[in-house]
């Protein structure tokens, strides 16, 4: 007869010899209870500079945000303190000079100290049907050199390719509450040829613990009548990072929509007492053909699926400690 009692095993079974019935009763209790510990320091190794290698799976869960509200924004003016508060946040001079009152709402109460930083720009050259060609990191001042050359019209024939860059950035702050804010912005300094819908997002150690309600986004554009902010389209998340789906603004009014720019950010914390460091990715993805489909998320790696054409940038990465 065997039994099942929670996270063990007792065997009972039926025989003669006492003795013997006492010996496997013993030996199949002790191995059934026998769990494997990891010192503090081969889990630090594990987890913070080794966590490319995760590979335990987790429960992946994809929100259909509310329909996204396109809104001009009336930008909150800001005091020097309240400005060097949020760059301590890792928001940049874009995102500050746009913040809204009800996007400030979400930051202001938050006290913290800016930790590291990682930023990275990319050139993207497509042809005129939105496929990728070419996707390259390169430094700002190269994107600003080339930006800024003067086109060059051939007599013979008029060149199909064209060429964007995008920027971006990722930090981690260390907040007063023992949390930490961990926040990947993105802005293209050049429009992209084509947009539809891309994805932006951050993945981390599975040692840091996202805190619930503390997820924030922003993207947002300007055309002829102001800057508007338009939320995302979905949230997919897992015990590895965070994602959301936004629509790269396309047409305007009175004037072509430039000037995209936004974020997304969560706090996490830490989910063993021994942890001391973690590692977090920003990740950036800027679909031109076809429609996206699920997204997955693992340490160092956020993947769009579906039947389309993509551009995926180069991963930002950060260090920190808790």
């Amino acid at each position: 007869m065997i039994v099942f009692l929670d996270k063990y095993i007792r065997v009972e079974i039926i025989i003669d010899v006492k003795k013997r019935f006492f010996q496997i009763s013993i030996l199949v209790l002790a191995l059934a209870s026998f769990t494997p510990t990891i010192s503090a320091k081969e889990y630090e190794n594990e987890e913070v500079y080794n966590d490319k290698n995760l590979t335990g799976e987790t429960t992946t869960v994809e929100e259909i945000d509310d329909t996204p509200i396109d809104q001009i924004i009336n930008p909150v003016e800001l005091n020097s303190e309240e400005k060097e508060n949020l760059e301590q946040l890792g928001f940049t001079e874009d995102e500050i000079e746009t913040i809204s009152q009800e996007e400030y709402n979400k930051y202001n109460k938050l006290d913290g100290e800016l930790l590291t930083t990682d930023e990275s720009v990319y050139k993207i050259i497509s042809d005129s049907k939105g496929n990728i060609l070419t996707t390259t990191q390169v430094t700002e001042a190269q994107a600003f050199s080339e930006m800024n050359k003067p086109a060059q019209i051939s007599i013979r024939a008029t060149s199909t390719k064209q060429s964007s860059w995008l920027k971006m950035t990722t930090t981690s702050s260390k907040l007063s509450n023992g949390n930490i804010l961990l926040k990947n912005s993105f802005k293209w300094l050049k429009n992209p040829a084509i947009a539809l819908t891309d994805v932006v997002g951050i993945s981390h150690s599975a040692s840091a613990v996202k805190v619930p309600g503390t997820e924030g986004f922003s993207y947002k554009y300007t055309d002829g009548v102001g800057t508007h902010s338009l939320g995302a389209k979905s949230t997919t998340r897992n015990d590895y990072g965070i994602a959301k789906k936004f629509n790269l603004k396309a047409i305007g009014t009175n004037d072509a929509p430039k000037n995209h720019n936004g974020y997304i950010s969560i706090q996490v914390k830490k989910g063993n007492k021994n942890d001391i460091r973690a590692n977090a990715y920003g990740h950036y993805t800027h679909i031109t053909v076809g429609i996206t489909g699920t997204i997955s998320i693992k340490t160092g790696d956020i993947s769009v699926g579906g039947n389309l054409t993509k551009s995926e940038m180069d991963d930002t990465m950060i260090l920190f400690n808790y």
